[in-house]
């Protein structure tokens, strides 16, 4: 059988001899990431939380299929020569090849980076030109297009949006940038709620929708810091993409790990800052959530857009989703959510 050039580049890259690997429990199956270069692991294993062998990481390890998936991670200066997949002219335009069996996408000069699925075989590639060029927000999402492809054939996908759950009841925050997710999200997280993210988040459709982590990471604004003081033991590095300061937080060491995690989802709220002194509630349709959700998920992973949005779509079929203004202070936003989902 004639191999296509996605598999071509998944095989090449399946014969380096791995320095690192992280074993990871996702609902498409168990994910184990090889990693070509110590450097490499060094830059993204901090943003997962690692599964030990049958444990869980918020969602049931393999529950949907049973399947094992390998990403094989490499760099151009670390190594790994570029693939036959990146063109001629690097720095070009976005480029996306994918049919049902494979999924390739180059970045071009968003950001020199290839990411190459063969979903027959549950095989992935990474390839990036340079480490250096690994924008911030990339080291604390990695993979997600991957992620994504790997996620179509199961009831879950990665939404753009936060989730917290208090005893075993979860809220989805959606909003755009800015809205207050991550710093509601941490406040959740300082207060006893179950984090399962600030940005990205898995989100189970269909009749018994949940939530549950993908990543164990935060990007703090820096004007935000003062109030999280206490967790500044998980910060990982200050970064300065665009020209805002962010604190990188991991939370895959966290002492308790059982404060990262998942729960049934509970309500749906999307998160608009009005200047409200207390918390506020308000009607808000399906479609404008649905737009928050799906300005970046669709988009995450090009090419599966419209099955993505309507899986999306299922999962806000049975919820009565909310305009939830937090107000002034943490402490009454999360007591609000708390008696919402009560």
């Amino acid at each position: 059988m004639v191999q296509t050039p996605v598999q071509r580049a998944v095989d090449t890259a399946a014969l380096l001899q791995p320095a690192a690997m992280l074993r990871l429990a996702l609902p498409c199956g168990i994910v184990r990431l090889h990693f070509a270069t110590p450097a490499l692991g060094t830059m993204f294993v901090p943003a997962f939380l690692p599964a030990e062998p049958g444990a869980e990481t918020g969602a049931d390890p393999g529950a949907e299929t049973g399947d094992v998936w390998d990403i094989f991670v490499t760099a151009g200066d670390q190594g790994t020569a570029a693939p036959a997949l990146v063109p001629p002219d690097p720095g070009g335009e976005m480029i996306l090849n994918a049919d049902a069996a494979a999924f390739g996408l180059w970045m071009g000069r968003h950001t020199p980076t290839l990411y190459a699925v063969d979903l027959l075989r549950r095989r992935a590639l990474y390839w990036v030109a340079r480490l250096a060029s690994v924008p911030a927000w990339e080291r604390a999402r990695p993979f997600l297009p991957i992620f994504q492809a790997m996620l179509d054939a199961t009831p879950w996908i990665a939404v753009h949006a936060a989730a917290i759950a208090w005893q075993g009841r979860a809220v989805l925050l959606a909003g755009a940038g800015h809205a207050g997710k991550t710093s509601l999200a941490l406040a959740g997280l300082c207060a006893g709620w179950r984090f399962a993210g600030d940005d990205f988040v898995l989100l189970r459709t269909g009749t018994a929708p949940e939530v549950a982590p993908l990543y164990a990471t935060a990007r703090l604004r820096d004007d935000m810091l003062p109030q999280f003081r206490a967790l500044e033991a998980a910060r990982r590095e200050i970064s300065g993409d665009d020209g805002e300061r962010r604190h990188e937080l991991s939370f895959g060491r966290m002492a308790d790990a059982g404060e990262i995690g998942g729960a049934p989802l509970a309500a749906v709220f999307l998160l608009d800052r009005r200047g409200a002194a207390t918390p506020q509630f308000a009607p808000v349709s399906r479609t404008a959530v649905l737009a928050a959700l799906a300005a970046s998920t669709a988009t995450a992973a090009p090419g599966n857009g419209a099955a993505r949005t309507a899986k999306l779509m299922q999962a806000l079929t049975g919820q009565r989703p909310q305009r939830f203004d937090p107000g002034g202070g943490f402490a009454q936003a999360l007591a609000a959510l708390a008696a919402a989902v009560a």
